[in-house]
């Protein structure tokens, strides 16, 4: 039978509010007391109630993680990055699937809230004045991956998005190739959409290539958005020289579709993805991608929303992780 709080109290010789100030650190407690309440806790194998230590604390100890789709790969090597240090600081993680729908993400947080979880950690393709609405009002810690919100108390951990796709369009026109297509994500992803768009564009400008709209394409950051672009892409521009994919699941795709229609890669047609999600290293032929520290911003944004949670100082609330260009055989060495 479990030992209570009764019995510990009874073997460490003071009552039993003494001992729940000792498990919930909620009160000082001379050393003296507090060396024999944990070995009463010891020598009874006393397992403290989480539901009674939250109501004390006040704190659920649960952390709401609200992402896309959990079956992405960029999504599970965060998720990977989140549970290591929200476990090492003893909290639980809640995980939503949206499925990108905003209504959705809307009524996982009006959940996540009534939960009584002490902070959410919240991924969107569409930050949407309903979410920041819903962040203002609800007053929970929260912490933004890869979504610039720049509001105060609202910790964000992010890339630059711009710089990453300028430096690898670039690497590809310094090579002096003249077209170089791109399958793009929707305008309305600040980052994944509308950034790596924008740093993709600034490098042809500034290498003196015209922008040509013919040889890029949108797609919906999904393996066969890649592949079906790629074909379209192809099948009108023969004279392709290298495709910039805006994320590595789409460059897969975009990969298998120049080998179906009888090209090589990388020797007829060069391919680079974003993201170096686990599989880029074992595709075949392995993919050359923009790096995100993607374990790292799930890690970093678990860090600081604890921090944020337990009151301690938050001296950066925004953090840009650098990325890197990781070269393989996709591209021509």
């Amino acid at each position: 039978m479990a030992a209570t709080i009764g019995q510990v109290a009874k073997r460490a010789g003071v009552s039993k509010a003494t001992v729940s100030r000792v498990i919930n650190n909620s009160k000082p407690v001379s050393e003296k007391i507090k060396t024999r309440v944990l070995e009463a806790i010891d020598e009874l194998d006393f397992k403290p109630n989480p539901a009674a230590r939250s109501l004390v604390n006040k704190k659920s100890r649960m952390i709401g993680v609200v992402v896309t789709d959990i079956a992405n790969l960029f999504v599970s090597v965060l998720v990977k990055g989140i549970e290591q240090v929200a476990y090492e600081k003893g909290y639980n993680i809640f995980i939503c699937n949206s499925h990108g729908s905003s209504a959705k993400e809307i009524e996982l947080l009006m959940m996540l809230k009534d939960k009584r979880v002490d902070g959410i950690i919240f991924l969107t393709s569409d930050l949407q004045e309903v979410h920041k609405s819903f962040f203002r009002e609800s007053g929970l810690p929260t912490a933004l991956v890869n979504v610039s919100y720049n509001q105060e108390k609202t910790i964000g951990i992010r890339i630059d998005n711009y710089k990453a796709a300028y430096d690898m369009t670039s690497y590809f026109l310094k090579k002096g190739y003249t077209r170089v297509g791109m399958i793009r994500a929707s305008f309305a992803d600040q980052f994944t959409g509308r950034d790596r768009f924008v740093g993709y564009w600034k490098a042809l400008q500034d290498h003196g290539v015209r922008y040509d709209e013919e040889i890029v394409k949108i797609g919906a950051l999904e393996t066969m958005d890649g592949y079906k672009a790629a074909r379209e892409l192809i099948k009108d521009n023969k004279d392709l020289e290298a495709i910039f994919v805006a994320c590595d699941l789409m460059a897969f795709g975009a990969i298998k579709a120049i080998i179906d229609l009888g090209y090589r890669v990388p020797e007829d047609i060069e391919v680079a993805g974003f993201d170096d999600v686990p599989m880029a290293s074992f595709y075949h032929p392995t993919l050359t991608t923009v790096r995100q520290p993607i374990e790292d911003m799930g890690r970093y944004s678990a860090k600081k929303l604890v921090k944020f949670i337990e009151g301690e100082n938050i001296d950066q609330w925004e953090i840009v992780l650098p990325h890197e260009l990781v070269f393989r055989d996709s591209t021509a060495k």
